[in-house]
C-alpha cells in the first residue's frame, strides 16, 4: 500500500466507525458493496470469495451472532469495505479496470492483515448449527 492509499484508507476507517456503530448505515454499506461488485467478480477474482465472506462476517458480527474479533480488525475490514464503495479513491473507479485495482489492493492488504481472524469466523460458520446463508445469499440478503 503505498501514502496516498494509506492516506484514503485511514479516512476510511475513520468512516467505517461512524457506520459499523449503526445497523442501517451497515446494511446500506454491506448492499453498496454488493452492487460495486456485482458483475465485477472477473476484477476481483483473486480475492471474490474472501470478499464474500468479509461481507458475511460484518453481517455476522453488526447482527451480534459472532462477535470473536477484535475492534481494531473490524474497522480495518468496515474500512476496506468504505474505500471499495468510494467511486473517488485514490484511482478514481470510473477508470475502466485500473479504477478497481487500487480497491483489490486495498481488500487483499486488509485479508492479509486479519488473516487469523478470517479464518476463526470461517471454522465458527462452519461449526454453528444452521449456518449463515449461502454466500450468493448474502449478496442477495444484506
Amino acid at each position: 500500500m503505498n501514502d496516498q492509499e494509506e492516506k484514503y484508507f485511514n479516512k476510511s476507517q475513520h468512516q467505517a466507525q461512524g457506520i459499523l456503530n449503526d445497523p442501517l448505515k451497515t446494511k446500506e454499506l454491506l448492499h453498496k458493496v454488493i452492487k460495486k461488485t456485482d458483475g465485477n467478480e472477473g476484477i476481483f477474482d483473486s480475492i471474490w470469495e474472501e470478499l464474500k465472506t468479509l461481507v458475511r462476517l460484518v453481517k455476522s458480527w453488526r447482527a451480534g451472532d459472532y462477535t470473536n474479533i477484535s475492534k481494531k480488525s473490524i474497522l480495518l475490514v468496515g474500512g476496506a469495505l468504505v474505500y471499495l464503495v468510494n467511486p473517488l479513491d485514490i484511482i478514481p473507479d470510473f477508470t475502466p479496470i485500473l479504477g478497481l485495482m487500487d480497491d483489490v489492493t486495498i481488500i487483499g492488504f486488509v485479508l492479509n492483515s486479519v488473516r487469523t481472524e478470517i479464518n476463526k469466523f470461517e471454522e465458527w460458520e462452519a461449526s454453528i448449527a444452521s449456518p449463515i446463508v449461502e454466500a450468493e445469499e448474502v449478496f442477495d440478503n444484506a
